[in-house]
C-alpha cells in the first residue's frame, strides 16, 4: 500500500481519483510512477522509454482483464501501459503545433486573437474530451503535484506474466469509476458521451474561466499581433530574459482601432478641409471623440 493512503483510505482528493484503491489488482487508468524497478523493465524491453520525461505511465488495458481471480494470473497476455508526460510540455508542444504559440529565446508569445482558440482547447483538455489525450489534474494529497496529459496513442505493452508485479509496486493513483469509463472510451473510441463530473459541476463558470485564464498566463506572454512583433525585435537585440520581456511588453502600446479611426478623422480634416477654421475642426473631432457609441462599435474583438 502506499505510503500516502492512511488505513486504506484517501479523503478530500481530487474528484478524478478513487478514494479507495485496489492496491492488490492494477485497473483501467491506474497511473504508474516509474519506480526504479519499472525504469529497468523500460531499459530493458523498452528503452526508448527509458527517459526522465517519463515519470508516469497510464494503464490502457481494461480492468476486468486485470483482474487476479486465482490471486496470481489475469485474464490479459499483456499491460499497455501510456505514456505520460507534464502538462507544461503539452501545453508548448500542442500549441506550436497548431501556430498558436512561438518561442523565442525561451519566452512563449502568444497572439491575443488566439486566446480564444487556446482556451477553448485547454477547456477540452480539462474536460477530457480532447481525443488522444487524458488529463490529470495536480493532487498534492496524492504527491501528485504537477498536472500531467497521458498520451494515449504512445503506448507500450509489458508481459502480463513477468511484469504485473512490478507495475502493483508502482501504482501511485487509481481513477474514480466514472473517469476508468471515460478513459475507455477514449481508448476504445466509442462515439458516445461518458458521463462523468466536470469542472463546471465543482466551479463556477467565472471562477472555471479564471483557472485556464492562469494556466494559460502562467506559461506565455499574451500580446496583440504588433506588440509581439515589436518584442520579438528586442529579444533579439538585447536578449531580453522572461521578466524583462514582461516590463518591456507592459510599455509597447499599439493602438486600438478606435484611435485608427480617429487618427484618420482627424488626418482627413486636416488635408481636406484646409477651407474650415482650425477651432471648428477642432470642436468636430471633440465631437466624434465624445461619442461612446462610437467606441463601442470601435471596440477590439479579441
Amino acid at each position: 500500500m502506499s505510503d500516502f493512503v492512511e488505513d486504506g483510505q484517501i479523503t478530500n482528493a481530487h474528484f478524478t481519483y478513487s478514494l479507495n484503491p485496489d492496491y492488490r489488482n492494477l485497473c483501467q487508468g491506474d497511473v504508474l510512477e516509474v519506480t526504479s524497478d519499472l525504469r529497468n523493465v523500460m531499459n530493458e524491453v523498452h528503452p526508448y522509454f527509458d527517459n526522465d520525461q517519463y515519470k508516469y505511465f497510464i494503464v490502457l488495458t481494461q480492468s476486468c482483464d486485470l483482474y487476479r481471480r486465482d490471486g496470481k494470473h489475469c485474464k490479459s497476455s499483456y499491460i499497455t501501459l501510456a505514456a505520460v508526460r507534464t502538462f507544461d510540455s503539452f501545453f508548448e508542444r500542442v500549441l506550436i503545433d497548431n501556430h498558436y504559440l512561438e518561442i523565442k529565446n525561451g519566452i512563449r508569445l502568444l497572439d491575443v486573437k488566439n486566446s480564444t482558440k487556446v482556451y477553448q482547447l485547454i477547456e477540452r483538455v480539462f474536460n477530457n474530451t480532447e481525443p488522444e489525450y487524458f488529463f490529470l489534474y495536480k493532487e498534492p494529497l496524492l504527491r501528485f503535484n504537477e498536472s500531467m496529459v497521458a498520451y494515449l496513442k504512445v503506448s507500450v505493452a509489458l508481459k502480463a506474466d513477468l511484469h504485473y508485479d512490478t507495475c502493483i509496486s508502482a501504482k501511485r493513483i487509481e481513477l474514480a469509476d466514472e473517469f476508468k469509463a471515460k478513459l475507455g472510451w477514449l481508448v476504445g473510441n466509442i462515439y458516445s458521451r461518458v458521463g462523468t463530473k466536470d469542472w463546471d459541476g465543482i466551479l463556477g463558470s467565472d471562477q472555471k474561466a479564471l483557472m485556464i485564464k492562469n494556466e494559460i498566463e502562467s506559461r506565455c506572454l499574451c500580446a496583440k499581433k504588433e506588440q509581439i512583433k515589436e518584442l520579438k525585435k528586442e529579444i533579439d537585440s538585447q536578449g531580453l530574459q522572461l521578466d524583462e520581456a514582461k516590463e518591456r511588453l507592459n510599455s509597447i502600446h499599439v493602438k486600438t482601432t478606435y484611435e485608427k479611426v480617429i487618427d484618420a478623422v482627424s488626418d482627413a480634416l486636416s488635408t481636406t478641409g484646409k477651407h474650415i477654421k482650425k477651432e471648428d475642426r477642432d470642436k468636430v473631432l471633440n465631437d466624434i471623440k465624445s461619442r461612446s457609441v462610437l467606441k463601442l462599435l470601435l471596440k477590439d474583438d479579441f
